[in-house]
């Protein structure tokens, strides 16, 4: 007799079936344990029934990898516990259940800083996070989740509970490159190879303080150039502006936010950036000097400076970051209108090199001109060359002309050096485009890294493959 019970309400399963991407799932039981030993028992009966189980926290993906195919629903949610916070060394430990933004503020009031900052983070858990790689506006400074995550605690699909860790060490050359850190096999493996049970995540010194920003443009152009010249700045030995976030708002973006915004946004600005500045009370870089030497920055890159915000308080910050996140919001409230009609929210996560930003960007703009679809809203990480490219198709027949578009566009973002997901994954919408990134034989030896952990191929099955 299984020690774990299964809900089998349809009424109720029917919550957990899909995500924020609105791919339609579908379940037979949901379950929730509650430690690391009940996620044991549930995949070795599921692994010797051959049922399949989709492991969830609070189902903020954009790419259905949330969303069920079947068997069982393995929401992770009664498990958060923060079980160790260490000041000296500096990480911490807890399990997966937990809404990233609690636990990033609980390291706050510990005086210490988690840097990975998905725009999702108050909408998604801190073991989802990890399972998609997850990033966000302050990944231009800080990088992505996968830097920070330490050691981990994965259940197998055979019941096996997995404790690796990462190598603290300078050199290795024993084995395969991706192996000798196994800990980055598990992240961003959307649930496919084993599920997260426990992480231990490097925390920093809380910045003493910063201030936010959003400056203004006349076009694009001179605001992706600004950016590019944002990246150069910082190879100098003493770079005169340092950001930790640096994000686009395109003009439509801008029209977006205009009537909600409690600044004032000119009517001539056609893009802009919003951005942070950490700085502490060091003359040298204090406020007043990384504030002036940004004004300055700004108006040799052709900004309209005097139009300029700077949030120095708290509050005119939270006000900028909660601008910057009701782009998306907006967003999936307007694609939401049209599902039933076949439509909806078409997003790309493609990310190139700095310096083919420019080149991508005309390129993306003569396919959709080509096309005739209307314009997509531009917006985020452009510091990182990974704009997000949203349109909104009112039924199929352009959801079909749209996915034309971004599939031509991804093809081109590969012939850059590029890359077809950045930040969101693969899940079950993208899958599609996994032959452009790697040739087949690469895939074939991912599929059979899957085959050897998971051979009855029962966790997150339609993820990534």
């Amino acid at each position: 007799m299984s020690g774990f019970s299964l809900i089998t309400d349809q009424d109720i399963i029917k919550g957990f079936c899909t995500d924020s991407s609105n791919y339609p799932g579908h379940a037979e039981a949901l379950i929730r344990p509650k430690s690391t030993a009940e996620v044991s028992e549930i995949l070795k009966e599921a692994n010797s029934k051959k049922i399949p189980v989709t492991a969830i926290g609070n189902r903020s993906s954009l790419t259905g990898s949330a969303a069920a195919e079947g068997g069982w629903i393995l929401d992770t949610s009664q498990m958060t516990k923060i079980i160790e916070i260490n000041q000296g060394e500096k990480f911490a430990l807890a399990e997966p259940g937990m809404m990233l933004s609690d636990f990033k503020k609980t390291i706050l009031d510990e005086g210490l800083f988690y840097a990975p900052d998905p725009t999702s983070e108050k909408e998604c858990f801190f073991g989802g996070s990890i399972a998609t790689n997850a990033s966000g506006s302050r990944t231009f400074k800080y990088g992505s989740t996968k830097k920070y995550v330490r050691a981990l605690e994965v259940v197998l699909a055979s019941g096996e509970i997995l404790n690796i860790r990462r190598l603290n060490i300078e050199k290795n050359t024993f084995g395969y490159l991706p192996f000798q850190n196994m800990v980055d096999i598990f992240v961003g493996s959307e649930g496919t190879l084993g599920i997260i049970t426990k992480a231990e995540v490097e925390l920093l010194v809380k910045p003493e303080n910063f201030f936010g920003g959003m400056a203004f443009f006349k076009t694009l152009s001179e605001c992706l150039d600004f950016v590019v010249n944002v990246r150069k700045n910082l190879i100098n030995q003493t770079p005169t502006i340092t950001p930790r976030a640096v994000e686009l708002f395109d003009h439509l973006g801008l029209d977006i936010i205009r009537p909600d915004s409690p600044f004032k946004i000119p009517a001539n600005a056609k893009a802009a950036i919003f951005f942070e500045q950490e700085y502490t009370s060091d003359s040298n870089n204090g406020c007043e000097a990384l504030l002036n030497n940004w004004l300055s920055f700004l108006e040799s890159n052709k900004a309209l400076v005097d139009d300029t915000i700077i949030a120095e308080q708290a509050k005119q910050q939270e006000e900028l970051r909660r601008l910057r996140h009701k782009v998306p919001s907006s967003l999936f409230e307007e694609g939401g209108k049209y599902t039933k009609e076949g439509g909806g929210k078409i997003s790309t996560d493609w990310s190139v090199p700095i310096n083919r930003i420019h080149e991508i960007i005309d390129f993306a703009k003569k396919l959709k001109e080509e096309a005739r679809i209307e314009d997509p809203v531009i917006y985020g990480h452009i510091g990182n060359g990974h704009p997000h490219y949203n349109f909104i198709s009112k039924n199929a027949e352009q959801k079909k002309q749209i996915l034309e578009v971004v599939h031509k566009t991804c093809k081109r973002v590969i012939t850059l050096g590029g890359t077809i997901a950045a930040e969101h994954g693969i899940g079950k919408i993208k899958k599609d485009f996994m032959k452009y990134q790697y040739p087949e034989s690469i895939i074939k030896s991912m599929k059979s890294l899957k085959q050897s952990l998971d051979p009855n191929n029962i966790l997150a099955p339609g993820n990534i493959f």
